[in-house]
């Protein structure tokens, strides 16, 4: 590459197995040309054949190269090793196993020129985390967050982000190296963000895939050990030192709070909870002096309440109540129910209820106390903690839910506006609950930050916040399909296996035909040379003529019969038509019906009689393809006999 290229793509690798297929899968198919970046992958020295892999992966690649190191113990020495090596104008940091979406490195690359940053935050998604990242990413891009968030819209501080690469090397920005170094990214991020002039949020385009797996060497580390405590003081205090001064004093708070909520109050809290009384005492006393050092007691009152509650045991030295406030917090869920989704001017209208619950899906209620709404808490808790953390008469307000589109295949999220508001309702015991009643408009042309959502299912997704606590999930849906025709596409808002409501723009799960209702019991309009029928479910939001492809399956063996046809949509109606010149045997048959090339979906059982088709219903089916002569008998003498077998049978 003789032109330095726009991009250094660095990874660390170290025993990446089949992992390292989602990166140069990914590479591969970036929108970048492969001359304008370059990878630069450093083996820390795995024991088995990953250097000659992935050499021969660079023998026919030539943007790629592949160095080796003695074995280092964690990322950070593999990167600063990659770094010194880059050529291109930015860094961006991969593990060995995740993945890029197909326009990562061009819009990043282009957006970091446009905004001038040293430092760009990506739109990050995670396989196992609807909700990984996307607070920072609520406002959409933003071209400075020095003047525009703060620190926080680093959040989170992983390494993958783009970095100029002279802005790293003018201010020796590195890895802290060592074989067990802990949260060794958020060193790089809070040195970063001190220097850096300009930092943009990328959000409007799916950087970067995170594969979330068992093998983050951070979470083998916990609160129960001493070394926790020692990679967490030494981070603290470098934060500390870092963004020492008035110009850096809001980001030293905000960073220093993040820690402190995150891997002091809650870490430690839930870890308390199995915790043997010498690991408590341990615990306790490093959490002790970490709140001492860096956090100040009035910090305290700018916490939520259900997480000052654990600050303030915390400072109290009550180990026992710390866990047994744990156990309290963690026996709540958010429980989202939708009503039945309507299509209004090309957009799905939403509406959903959604109440703080305990595990078994029953209300929280609050006691009343007076004029006053309190927690609901045991005797010895209520004895120490003050009113002002217990006391949630003025909490209503504070109960807020995101709603968001996650793209099932791509993992995905797109947060969606809500408008919301909230209220309490009397529980038959006398306690009081918070109810938020949300309504939103989803269309799906412009629900990707202003952009069309891409044409795949996209499962709708929650997180409830209630001062302090987040409860993350689905939002549950037992309502009939909702298909409808919109301009240039179609769409099925439906009912999950896991009776969780979900969006198809894909006709992969579900299709307008199969779900437009107009393929009920009884005989089908015309003969297999011309079968019609309205569909009358599929709201028709624009004028379409839709290829669909329908397969008659025998029941009892022998080919499949196609069919072909056509969806019209057109005045406010959709209709059907489907037939097949091929002769058709008499008999049951499965009628699956597919949208263009999509699968066929929505099995429907049939009876074919000469030229014409009935829809059965599930018990007509059940007699007309059961094998035995009682089932096949009349309804009133078959349901006579059918008792006596039965009887005989028990």
């Amino acid at each position: 590459m003789a032109v330095s290229p726009r991009i250094s793509v660095v990874i660390a690798a170290y025993r990446p197995g089949d992992g390292f297929d989602h990166v140069i899968t990914s590479l591969d198919a970036q929108t970048l040309p492969q001359e304008e970046f370059e990878t630069i992958v450093v083996d820390d020295g795995s024991p088995d054949d990953t250097f000659e892999r992935l050499s021969a992966l660079a023998a026919t690649r030539p943007n790629m190269r592949v160095e080796r190191i003695e074995n280092s113990g964690w990322p950070s020495r593999p990167r600063n090793v990659a770094t010194e090596l880059a050529r291109g104008e930015y860094v961006f940091f991969m593990d060995h196993d995740d993945s890029l979406y197909p326009d990562a490195l061009r819009r990043m690359s282009e957006y970091a020129r446009e905004t001038r940053a040293d430092l760009l935050s990506p739109k990050e998604s995670k396989t196992s985390d609807a909700w990984w990242g996307m607070p920072a990413l609520v406002d959409g891009d933003v071209p400075d967050a020095v003047v525009d968030g703060g620190i926080d819209r680093l959040l989170p501080m992983v390494p993958h982000k783009l970095y100029r690469t002279a802005f790293l090397r003018e201010h020796g920005i590195r890895f802290p190296e060592g074989r067990r170094q802990l949260w060794e990214d958020i060193y790089v991020n809070v040195e970063a963000w001190r220097h850096a002039e300009h930092v943009a949020v990328l959000a409007d385009t799916p950087v970067y895939l995170w594969y979330s797996s068992a093998t983050n060497n951070s979470k083998t580390y916990g609160p129960k050990s001493e070394e926790f405590w020692d990679r967490l003081d030494e981070l603290m205090a470098f934060i500390d030192d870092t963004l020492d001064g008035p110009a850096h004093a809001a980001a030293r708070r905000s960073a220093l709070l993040h820690q402190y909520r995150g891997r002091v109050l809650t870490r430690l809290s839930r870890n308390l909870v199995s915790a043997t009384p010498e690991e408590a005492a341990m615990a306790m006393g490093r959490a002790r002096a970490i709140q001492d050092r860096y956090v100040p007691e009035e910090w305290d009152d700018g916490l939520r309440r259900q997480v000052r509650a654990r600050a303030l045991l915390l400072r109290a030295g009550r180990a026992d109540l710390l866990a047994q406030l744990w156990t309290v917090d963690a026996d709540s869920s958010a429980q989202v129910v939708a009503e039945r989704p309507v299509w209004r001017d090309g957009a799905l209208q939403l509406a959903v209820e959604a109440r703080w619950c305990d595990r078994a899906g029953s209300p929280i209620g609050l006691v009343r106390d007076g004029d006053r709404l309190r927690r609901d808490l045991p005797p010895e808790l209520l004895e120490v903690l003050p009113p002002a953390v217990v006391d949630f008469t003025d909490a209503l307000g504070d109960l807020t839910l995101d709603l968001g589109l996650r793209d099932r295949p791509a993992s995905v999220t797109w947060q969606v506006p809500v408008e919301q508001r909230t209220s309490w309702t009397d529980l038959d015991d006398g306690r009081v609950a918070p109810l938020l009643t949300a309504t939103a408009s989803i269309d799906p042309e412009r629900a990707a930050l202003g952009a069309p959502l891409q044409v795949s299912v996209h499962d709708v997704v929650v997180k409830l916040h209630w001062d302090g606590a987040d409860r993350a999930g689905a939002v549950r849906y037992r309502g009939p399909a909702a298909p409808a025709v919109l301009p240039g596409r179609t769409a099925v808002a439906y009912r999950s296996q896991k009776n969780a409501l979900a969006l198809d723009l894909s006709a992969a799960m579900r299709n307008v035909v199969a779900d437009g209702g107009g393929l009920g019991p009884g005989p089908v309009r015309g003969d297999l040379g011309a079968l019609e029928a309205d569909l009358p479910n599929v709201a028709v939001q624009s004028d379409a003529v839709l290829r669909v492809t329908a397969a008659l399956r025998p029941v009892r063996g022998g080919a499949e019969v196609l069919l072909d046809g056509e969806l019209t949509a057109t005045a406010g109606r959709a209709r059907l038509r489907l037939g097949t010149t091929a002769s058709v045997a008499p008999g049951a048959y499965d009628l699956a019906i597919g949208l263009g090339d999509g699968p066929r979906l929505g099995s429907k059982p049939v009876r074919v009689a000469g030229r014409g088709l009935t829809v059965e219903t599930a018990a007509e089916a059940a007699r007309s393809r059961s094998t035995s002569p009682i089932d096949r008998l009349p309804q009133p003498v078959g349901r006579v006999l059918r008792g006596v077998r039965r009887r005989l049978r028990g």
